[in-house]
């Protein structure tokens, strides 16, 4: 089992409007490690085998899909399905502002992520990290000189496809410097035919990336990544989402605003990328009501703690789903006191895919890849949701492993059939859910035995559309995606 390391949140809760920045989870986890290194690798989980073969099955993406591997996570790359990833930045190379060289790049020159990406056709970037002191090395021709031979120096030593630049905490006083750096920087890259991504904040606080930004940097930037998560955080007066899809007026930023946000500056739909999470938030709050407040600092939980250490002994009545947020969360008692969990799950990462595509821009990403282990559910909902298909259904699952089969016909008017496995009898829900969030039907319910079981939903009275089946037994969900077309 992953040790439960709960590493500490310092985000801004958008929500409530502070209007002023605060660490990342990149920069906080970042930090963690530097100043724990005893606990590098303790959340990777050992890898199991044979994989998914659905999953695994060759094919192509539409779109990009672009995952964070950050050092600490070195071990956990034979579980991922490079299949379903276009990219995979490795972090970090840790930029010494006295000099403009690195102070470590943290084994990336013998990193075998690294290997495996190449070997399986998946592009690699070098992500670049500095989360403070922009000015000593802006203000210096001579250090960012040094800190871009030193960059292609590393990129040339695993022969990388491009470098990511995750610089964060940067005061407004900065932003040009900034952006001079990124010219710099994006045009000796082009020189060599490698590529540049840039991280976006949720929320641009300090004004770093107006119009102006997208529009001189255009001919040298390949993918803008944004960072969409931490709307909640660690030290919110209530517990809620760390990454909403949707919410409503009164309750603030969340995901769709952030990205339209930013393609009304300028940014370049065929270059933005939604970074989503594979963690959440747990909280101790004052009773079991939704959203309750906090009386405490909330902790980070990658999703495999939140599945596995803690959702299996949570009885159905504690789980929801919020319609509001569009997010998974669950309740329960420790020590005496009320706690909640938002997190992310099959049904969330479903809508939030198909949302993100209904933007038609360039794809989707991830942090962190390993923080869900050998669990299925986030590549399940890449594969539904990026991976090409030829039209044709391969063979059926087969029915000793826990699965939601493709519903008959899809599309389908009015009503279609869905196909459920269960390897051992179970208590089981099978829901739909519209592209709100709200639940359409309820399917079947109950302890049920184990093999193939169906179930038909009629689309009489509901417009078209996409809807998502969810079939949830205990910790584990698998969503399928269904069209209705009138």
């Amino acid at each position: 089992m992953v040790r439960r390391i709960l590493l500490p949140l310092l985000f801004c809760a958008l929500p409530l409007l502070q209007a002023q920045e605060h660490p990342s989870i990149h920069q906080q986890q970042w930090e963690y490690y530097r100043d724990h290194p005893e606990e590098v690798g303790s959340q990777v989980v050992a890898p199991r085998m044979p994989k998914r073969s659905d999953l695994a099955a060759a094919r192509s993406l539409d779109g990009i899909v672009y995952g964070f591997h950050p050092y600490w996570m070195n071990g956990s790359e034979s579980n991922y399905y490079y299949n379903l990833l276009t990219h995979i930045a490795y972090m970090s190379g840790d930029v010494d502002t006295a000099t403009g060289n690195f102070t470590t790049t943290h084994n990336w020159a013998t990193a075998n992520v690294v290997t495996r990406a190449k070997n399986n056709g998946v592009k690699v970037h070098f992500a670049v990290v500095l989360f403070g002191g922009h000015s000593a090395l802006f203000s210096s021709q001579t250090k960012k000189d040094n800190l871009i031979k030193s960059i292609m120096q590393q990129v040339n030593a695993r022969n990388a496809d491009g470098v990511n630049i995750d610089f964060e905490s940067i005061s407004g006083s900065q932003a040009l410097p900034y952006r001079a750096f990124l010219k710099q920087l994006g045009d000796t890259l082009k020189k060599y035919g490698k590529e540049l991504s840039v991280e976006l904040f949720a929320v641009d606080w300090n004004g770093i990336f107006p119009a102006a930004f997208f529009t001189e940097l255009d001919a040298v930037v390949d993918q803008y990544f944004i960072m969409l998560y931490a709307y909640y955080y660690s030290g919110s007066s209530t517990a809620g989402p760390n990454a909403p899809l949707r919410a409503t007026a009164a309750s603030g930023y969340h995901i769709m605003k952030s990205i339209k946000t930013y393609l009304d500056r300028g940014c370049p739909p065929h270059k933005l990328i939604a970074g989503i999470p594979n963690y959440g938030n747990d909280w101790p709050v004052a009773g079991p009501s939704r959203m309750a407040a906090t009386t405490g600092k909330g902790t980070s939980r990658t999703y495999t703690v939140a599945k596995n250490n803690y959702l299996d002994t949570i009885p159905p009545g504690n789980r929801f789903f919020d319609a509001t947020y569009n997010s998974p969360w669950y309740r329960y008692i420790s020590g005496g006191v009320w706690r909640q969990t938002w997190y992310e799950d099959s049904l969330s990462w479903a809508m939030k895919f198909d949302s993100i595509r209904s933007l038609g821009i360039a794809g989707t990403g991830m942090w962190a890849l390993g923080y869900d282990g050998t669990e299925p559910e986030l590549w399940g909902a890449i594969a539904n949701a990026y991976a090409v298909t030829n039209g044709v259904c391969g063979p059926e699952r087969a029915p000793e492993r826990f699965a939601l089969l493709r519903n008959h016909p899809n599309p389908f008017n009015p009503s279609t059939t869905i196909e459920y496995v269960l390897p051992e009898r179970a208590e089981v829900t099978l829901e739909v859910f519209d592209m709100l969030g709200r639940r359409t039907a309820l399917l079947d319910a109950g302890r049920r035995d184990a093999g193939r079981h169906t179930a038909r939903f009629d689309g009489t009275g509901h417009s078209s559309g996409i809807y998502l089946a969810r079939l949830r037994s205990g910790a584990r969900t698998v969503t399928e995606r269904m069209l209705l077309l009138r």
